[in-house]
Parts: structure tokens; C-alpha cells; sequence
């Protein structure tokens, strides 16, 4: 079989929300809904050599979609997998990152992270760029698409293929960039401290500077922070949400900027004092969303549904787009 150069300039294309190109042709994430879309030509099947990098008991898991049908999850283990593609015609592969661990994965240690080695064909494989922008989503575990489906105590449960980020993306023919770690926020008080969005924006893990291509165009910038805060005080909120925006600023300063209040309504007097009447700020103000929740804090899928219908027609007219991408 041959192998798939996964680091060179051309193959590259096939890799969005934030993949590490490694010396040795190796590829590395440590986030969830990052993707590989693949267009395959004579080939039965895919050989990947991706294996389980988690410290605990979970596996982790990877989303599969052949043809545009719907994702399918599947545990990565100690061994290289094959993915059957049935008939050796043309077939678009696409492959998303789901959960490392269920509760609490120790991604910015690097701990727990996704790496892939190799993929191996038959006959013609080549990268797949869908869109030629991408929207960059700044958030948290709902960002994810984390704990999507109730009852399910494992990595299944996470759901990025159904979050309420990825429908939008998708709708505004744009890729989906996430830079989102669950339980984090913006103060030092949030659930799982370090590290914090501005940490976060920075860097991929601890000491690891984040890259991110300026060659491609954002269509916007997309915050959604807070949730994980409700320790903090409003001053202390005001104070962290004040470098929050600095930071923004700074790095994604010719970029649209939309902040989107929680969906909880954690701190709405603190996000309207300080944005409402900023000239670089986009806000979305929560107008008392009620959105199905799997837990006290996550979305079900129909939460993150609603939560796109609504924020929907909000983004695109503050983005003044006119897309109609179909999505699913």
C-alpha cells in the first residue's frame, strides 16, 4: 500500500481546527472536533495507524463520516485500524476528533492528546478543502459539544458533530476552528484552572505556542465564555474579561469579534457594561435562552440545535452574510 504524506504542503489542506505538523511526519491535536476530510479514489480501504493516547481508563475516540452520511464513533486502540469504504470509487472521508477522556482529560499537559502516524491506501488519495474561510470559536465544554447525550458515563457521550458551533460553521460555509477546553473560562476561579482562555489563545499546551495560519481568512472570531466563572466575583469577572478582550484584540486584530453572553446568563451585567458600546466588539446579549440541557450546564443535542437557530440569523447579519450552505 502506499502512504499519505500527512505533513507536506498539499496534504496539509486536509487538516482543520488545529493540527501540530511534527519533524517526524506525524500530526498531533489535543482538540476535540478537529477534522481530516479526505477524497478517496480506488481505494477499498483506509489504513490509519492511530492509537489511544489517554491516561485513565477511557479510550479515546474518533468520528467517522463517509459520503457526507452521519458520523460514526469509533475507539482508537493499541493497534493501526482499517476503515472499509465498500466500492473503490470516489468516496469524501471525514474524520473528526471526539473525547479523550470523559471527565476531566489533562490535554494542556499533553497527557492526553490524538496522534496519528500514518494513513495508508490503494490507489489515489488526496486532501479535501471544503471552504475557503473559517470561523474561529473561543470557548469551553459546551464549545465541544461535551456531555451531549445523557446517561452515557464515557467519551461517547461528547458530541462535537452536534454542537451548536459546528451546525454554524457549517451553515456559513466555513471551517470550524475551536479553541475550547472544557471546565476552563476566563478567571482564575473557573472549574479547571490552568488554563485560561488567554492561556489558551496563546498556546496549545503549556509552553507550546499555538499556530495559526494567517493565510487563511476568518470570517469571524466567536466567544462564548463564562459558565465555568460562577465562582468569581463580578469585579474579578470585569477585571479578567477586560484582558480577555485586549488579548482578542491583539491577536485577531483585523478579524470580526462576536462575544456571545453565556448561555446560563452568568455575569449579563458585567458582558453589557463593558461591550455594549464597544467599536471592536460584537455582542450577542443571552435574551433569556432556555435551551435543552443534558445536565445542569451541557446541551442535548436539541440544545445545541436551538442554540444554533438562534444565534443563526443574529451572526449572519452581523457578519452581513448571505450564505445558504445546506448542513445536516
Amino acid at each position: 500500500m502506499k502512504e499519505f504524506s500527512l505533513t507536506s504542503t498539499t496534504s496539509s489542506r486536509a487538516f482543520t481546527g488545529n493540527w501540530i505538523f511534527q519533524k517526524n511526519g506525524s500530526v498531533l491535536t489535543n482538540n476535540l472536533g478537529a477534522e481530516i476530510r479526505l477524497l478517496s479514489s480506488g481505494n477499498s480501504e483506509l489504513v490509519f495507524d492511530w492509537r489511544d493516547h489517554t491516561h485513565g481508563q477511557d479510550r479515546s475516540r474518533i468520528l467517522v463520516s463517509v459520503d457526507q452520511r452521519p458520523f460514526v464513533s469509533l475507539v482508537l486502540g493499541n493497534e493501526p485500524f482499517s476503515l472499509p469504504l465498500g466500492s473503490k470509487g470516489k468516496h469524501l472521508v471525514r474524520i473528526m476528533t471526539q473525547s479523550l477522556t470523559y471527565v476531566k482529560a489533562k490535554t494542556w499537559d499533553l497527557e492526553d492528546y490524538f496522534l496519528l502516524d500514518s494513513i495508508s491506501y490503494q490507489d489515489r488519495l488526496e486532501p479535501c478543502s471544503l471552504y475557503d474561510s473559517q470561523i474561529v470559536f473561543i470557548g469551553d465544554s459546551i464549545t465541544n459539544g461535551q456531555k451531549t447525550d445523557a446517561f452515557i458515563s464515557d467519551g461517547a457521550a461528547h458530541r462535537p458533530d452536534f454542537s451548536w458551533d459546528f451546525l454554524l460553521s457549517e451553515a456559513l460555509a466555513a471551517d470550524n476552528l475551536r479553541l475550547a477546553y472544557g471546565g476552563c473560562g476566563i478567571t482564575q476561579k473557573a472549574n479547571i484552572y490552568p488554563p485560561t482562555a488567554i492561556d489558551f489563545i496563546w498556546q496549545y499546551a503549556k509552553g507550546k505556542a499555538r499556530q495559526i495560519d494567517y493565510n487563511r481568512k476568518n470570517k469571524a472570531i466567536i466567544v462564548n465564555l463564562g459558565t465555568n466563572d460562577k465562582a468569581a466575583s463580578d469585579m474579578e469577572f470585569l477585571f479578567s474579561l477586560k484582558a480577555l478582550v485586549r488579548e482578542l484584540k491583539k491577536r485577531f486584530h483585523d478579524d470580526k469579534i462576536i462575544v456571545i453572553e453565556p448561555f446560563d446568563g452568568s455575569f449579563k451585567n458585567v458582558f453589557e457594561d463593558l461591550l455594549a458600546n464597544d467599536r471592536y466588539v460584537d455582542l450577542v446579549s443571552n435574551k433569556r435562552w432556555d435551551f435543552q440541557k443534558s445536565d445542569r450546564v451541557h446541551l442535548t443535542r436539541l440544545g445545541h440545535r436551538q442554540a444554533f437557530t438562534t444565534l443563526l440569523p443574529i451572526i449572519k447579519e452581523k457578519l452581513n452574510d448571505k450564505t445558504t450552505a445546506s448542513f445536516h
